[in-house]
Order: structure tokens, then sequence, then C-alpha cells
């Protein structure tokens, strides 16, 4: 044969040869009721899954945050590799500004650098904390500063949703919760889609005031150390779950101070406007925003929720209580110079020695003596000359901050601490600084 047909052979013919036997063999293989078997059908009856139940269109809601606002901070970690985008929450964050909080996000939705997270700096500047969908661990030290943020009365709110990957549940359990890894759905009370649940079914609480009806559109199940706010009914199966008696989608940890939420898509517009869907949203920003952190002299200066009074001891003391008026204003903090004390108002008081009878009061709460030596807890006692004492005194929603001083150029440098956040190296306890020139 010559050696060009042979050629023709090799390249035409055997090719279309292998070609035929590759599909006779998958042609058998696949013939039904052969090698492959097909899994079965959902269990969900198709006329069942295509009606709409519950939402008929937006609620008209219209949301009342409180006349006199608290001012204070909501911080949203977002240095975890959180899975939610800021516009995601525009309902929520927007009733948090209106009770007059700010929002601060702690990180740039990328993993915690090696030299620290901005988590525990940033708690000692908030009120409320919002955790959505962490994809990274919290360390250890993270953990403790959340859990002694909720001691002092701090807020937090976890979120995870079944449809989003995370690790929410490394600071969820320490609180006494535990996202599970399922999804929740009904084929009797939905709207749309059998995982659009209706949840009717409410725990008397502030966070569940005014909801008869809340649609869940990703739910998923939550146990609890603390209290379930919602049961999912009896209509609502789990994917994973046999038995639902003990797991809740909304739920309060093991303090009260932490509330656990799994479904992120109830908050997230156009889905926050139905039914009683917008006041759960309502009912949430109230929740971060109407706690009772107990703040210490370490937190300087967001223990003030309120415009600032700054009284001095002496007429000539006007520019270092000028110069703290102007940093506390590029600290978001108003405040002006007063001729007397109001006891309603936050007050700052800047003096020497021998003014400290006008504020004996707030001395003695915290235990400073000032006669002829400086006696403070938990310290010997110390010469007046040129030694300074910060002290911080609070009861109820009002703060009062005492700084004293044998000398104006040291009570000006105690000032200077203050304002350069370095103030903290003399603290001999959480209400008292002591420093000496």
């Amino acid at each position: 044969m010559p050696a060009k047909l042979r050629n023709v052979l090799t390249y035409l013919v055997f090719p279309l040869i292998l070609a035929v036997a590759v599909f006779v063999g998958a042609f058998f293989y696949f013939k039904p009721g052969a090698g492959y078997t097909a899994p079965p059908p959902p269990n969900f009856p198709f006329e069942a899954l295509t009606v709409t139940r519950a939402a008929d269109g937006p609620s008209g809601f219209v949301d009342q945050p409180p006349a006199n606002p608290r001012r204070g901070i909501v911080a949203v970690d977002a240095a975890h590799r959180n899975g939610f985008r800021e516009v995601e929450l525009t309902a929520l964050l927007s009733r948090i500004t209106n009770r007059g909080h700010a929002v601060e996000f702690l990180g740039d939705f990328r993993p915690a650098s090696a030299a620290g997270s901005p988590l525990g700096e940033g708690l000692s500047r908030a009120d409320g904390l919002i955790i959505i969908g962490p994809r990274d661990t919290y360390s250890a030290s993270e953990i403790a500063a959340v859990q002694e943020f909720v001691e002092q009365g701090g807020r937090v709110l976890l979120v995870a949703d079944p449809t989003r990957s995370h690790q929410v549940n490394s600071i969820a359990a320490p609180l006494g919760l535990e996202f599970q890894p399922d999804y929740l759905y009904s084929q009797d009370d939905y709207d749309i889609n059998f995982q659009h649940i209706v949840v009717r079914e409410f725990q008397p609480d502030p966070l569940t005031v005014g909801l008869n009806a809340v649609i869940l559109y990703t739910a998923g199940s939550i146990k609890t150390a603390g209290s379930p706010l919602a049961s999912p009914g009896a209509a609502t199966q789990s994917s994973l779950l046999a038995d639902l008696s003990d797991v809740a989608p909304i739920a309060t940890g093991e303090n009260r101070n932490v509330v656990a939420l799994s479904d992120l898509t109830v908050l997230v517009p156009p889905h926050n406007s139905f039914v009683d869907n917008d006041q759960l949203v309502s009912n949430l920003a109230d929740f971060l925003t109407g706690g009772q952190r107990q703040f210490t002299l370490a937190d300087f200066p967001y223990f003030f929720k309120q415009d600032v009074e700054i009284l001095l001891g002496e007429p000539s003391l006007i520019d270092t209580g000028t110069a703290l008026k102007s940093a506390l204003a590029d600290m978001q903090v108003p405040s002006r110079l007063a001729q007397r004390e109001d006891p309603a108002v936050d007050t700052i008081f800047l003096g020497f020695y021998d003014n400290a009878g006008r504020v004996s009061s707030y001395l003695q709460a915290n235990g400073i003596v000032v006669n002829d030596a400086l006696s403070v807890p938990s310290a010997p006692e110390i010469s007046t000359d040129d030694s300074g004492v910060i002290t911080l005194h609070r009861s109820g929603d009002r703060s009062v901050l005492v700084a004293l001083a044998q000398t104006e150029e040291t009570l000006s440098t105690i000032v200077e601490y203050l304002i350069q956040d370095k103030f903290r190296d003399g603290l001999v306890n959480e209400n008292v600084g002591v420093y000496k020139e």
C-alpha cells in the first residue's frame, strides 16, 4: 500500500472508528436501567410551590425614632472578611442614625492584620456592635473583648445566613448561641417560595413589640442558652433537624444584651418592607442604641452622651479650657465653656488642687483625698508638687470628668495627655489616673 494512502487511513479512518466506539459505549452505559440512576425529585408538589400566601405588597410602615435621641456609636465588624455589602444594611443603619448614633465600620472586609484586630479598640467607643457573616474565626483576645463589652452593657447583634458561608459560631458559641447548618422551609405558610417562611409566634420582648407576622427569606435555626424570641411554627420544617422545639430563627444569648438572627435577607431592601419586617428592623435599631453601656475613664471621650459644659476653677485656665473644647470638637463631642455647674449636664471641671472643694463629692466617690498630699486608691500618697489627677464619675446618664493639678503648666500637660490619647499610661483603676511631671 502506498505510504500516502496509509497516512490518509491513519488520520481519517481510525479516529472515526474510535469516535463511533465511544458513542456506542456511552449510549449503553447511560441507557435507562444501566449504569446511572438519577436522584429522586424533591417531594414538593409543584402547585404548592408557586402560590403566594403572605405578602401582598409593602406594609406602609413609618419608623418613629425617639424625640430626644442619645448620642452614641454602633460599630459594624468588617475585620473578618464579613460576607455582606454595606448597601444591604441601608434600612438598619439609617434607623440607627435616626436614633442619634453614628455608625463606624471596624476594618476593611479583609483579614485582621498581624498587628492586631481593630475590634478591641473600636469597642471602647461603641454602645452597640453588629457582626454579620464573618468568614474568619475570632481570636481569643477578640472573644474576650466582646464578652467584656457585653458584660459592660454593650449590645451585640449576630447575623448569619444559610446561603452564605460563615464562621459566626466562633463568636456566637462563647455568647451562648449556636447557628445550625440548616435552612427552614414550609409547604404551608410561606411567601412565593417554600423557603420564604412566615413566622407568627413571638415571645413577649421589646424586640418583638408590634410583630404579628414576619417573613424570613433564607432562615436557619439557632440553638440558644438564652431565650427564643420567635418560633418557626408547626408548619415549618428543617433541612437538617427533625425536632425544632429547642431552636429558633431569632433568639437572645445567655446574656440578653446579645441577639441572634439567622437571616440577613430580612434586613435588605426591599425585603424589609413586607408585613412586619420593617417593625423588626426598627426594633433591632432600638435594641442596638438603647443599652446602658458602662464606660470607664479609658473610654474618653465616648462616655459623654450629650453636649459637655467645661467649668474652670480659675479664670487663668481659659487657654487650657479652650484647647480642650477645640479638641473635643475634633472628636465630634460638642462642648461649651460655662460659669456654673448644671447637675443635669455632662461636665468637665479643670482646676487646681485649691479648687478641690468645688468637686469634693466626685473626688470622694472615687476615694480621692486632696490635702497636703494626694491620696488615691491602690497607690501610696503622692506629693502635690508637679502632680495631677483625673477622675471620672458617672451617675445615670450623666458623666463628670475632673482634672486637677498643682500648677497651670501641669494641668495643661494633663489635658494634652487626654487630647493625644496618652492618659491611659497613668490609670490606677478604671476611673482614676495619676500623673507626675
